[in-house]
C-alpha cells in the first residue's frame, strides 16, 4: 500500500495553525480562549452549561483531580468557611505544590513510557537501577519541567547536560522497555535481541512524542499511517549508538 501525497495531507501531519476563539452568546460564562470553544459547541447543540459547583464539590474535585485522593474532613470544612475571593485559588496553588501531586500525574507519562521496576517478558529479573527515572518524571511535573527540556533529556540528555545527574536519570526512557540479557552465544540471537531493543526505542519515540504508531513499518510499509519502511529506518539509526550501560548518579 503505497502512501500517497493525499495521506500525507491528513490533518494530523499539518503544521499547527492558531485559531482564533468562537464567539458566544453567554460571553460572561467565559473564563478563558478555551472556554468559548467549550460553550460554542454546546449553544450549538442547545445546551447550556451546568450551576457553578459548590464549595464541598469543588474541593473534592480537586484533590481527586490533582492528587488522586479525598481531600481531608477538616480541609473541606475549612474551605467551605472560607469567604475569600482568593480561596480556590490558592487551594490549586497548594494542591500543585504538593509532592502528590507529581506522583498523581506522572504515573500516566510512565505508562506511556512503559516504565516498570523489573525487565518483564519470561525473565522479568528486578531492576534495582530503575527508579531514577521514575523519580526524575516525577520531579519533573513538579517542578513545571520546559517540555522542550522535558523531551530532549529523555532523548539524549547525556548529549546536552552531561554532567548533570537528573539529566542522565532521564535518559531511561530509551531503555524503559521489556528486554532480555544481550548475553547469549548465538550471534545471531544476539542481533534480534540488539534490533528489538532499537525497535522499542524508535516505536515508542514515535508514539510518545509524534502519536504515531511506527512499528508497522519495520516490515513493510505502514498501513494506515503514512510512513513508509525507509523512513522507518531512518529514525531507527538515530538511536544505534545507543547502548544501556549503569551509571552511578550521585
Amino acid at each position: 500500500m503505497a502512501v500517497t501525497e493525499e495521506d500525507r495531507k491528513h490533518w494530523s501531519y499539518r503544521p499547527l495553525q492558531c485559531i482564533e476563539p468562537p464567539p458566544a452568546q453567554d460571553a460572561a460564562w467565559c473564563r478563558t480562549p478555551i472556554d468559548r470553544f467549550i460553550l460554542a459547541s454546546l449553544e450549538a447543540r442547545g445546551l447550556r452549561p451546568n450551576p457553578e459547583a459548590d464549595r464541598r464539590m469543588l474541593i473534592r474535585r480537586l484533590h481527586f483531580d490533582l492528587l488522586g485522593l479525598p481531600p481531608p474532613p477538616g480541609e473541606v470544612e475549612a474551605f467551605i468557611a472560607d469567604v475569600r475571593t482568593t480561596a480556590y485559588e490558592e487551594l490549586v496553588d497548594r494542591l500543585l505544590s504538593s509532592p502528590h501531586f507529581g506522583e498523581r500525574w506522572g504515573r500516566h507519562w510512565l505508562d506511556v513510557a512503559r516504565y516498570a521496576d523489573s525487565d518483564g517478558l519470561e525473565s522479568d529479573a528486578d531492576r534495582p537501577d530503575a527508579y531514577p527515572y521514575r523519580d526524575f518524571v516525577i520531579r519533573a511535573l513538579q517542578d513545571d519541567m520546559p517540555w522542550h527540556t522535558f523531551v530532549r533529556w529523555q532523548l539524549a540528555g547525556d548529549e546536552y547536560e552531561p554532567d548533570d545527574p537528573l539529566a542522565l536519570a532521564a535518559t531511561g526512557f530509551l531503555t524503559a522497555a521489556p528486554t532480555q540479557p544481550l548475553m547469549v552465544p548465538m550471534e545471531e540471537e544476539k542481533l534480534r535481541l540488539r534490533f528489538n531493543e532499537l525497535d522499542d526505542m524508535a516505536s515508542t519515540t514515535a508514539s510518545a512524542f509524534l502519536g504515531l504508531t511506527l512499528g508497522c513499518a519495520r516490515c513493510h510499509d505502514h498501513k494506515f499511517d503514512a510512513i513508509p519502511t525507509r523512513d522507518y529506518y531512518r529514525l531507527q539509526c538515530a538511536f544505534t549508538t545507543t547502548s544501556r550501560d549503569h551509571v552511578l548518579l550521585v
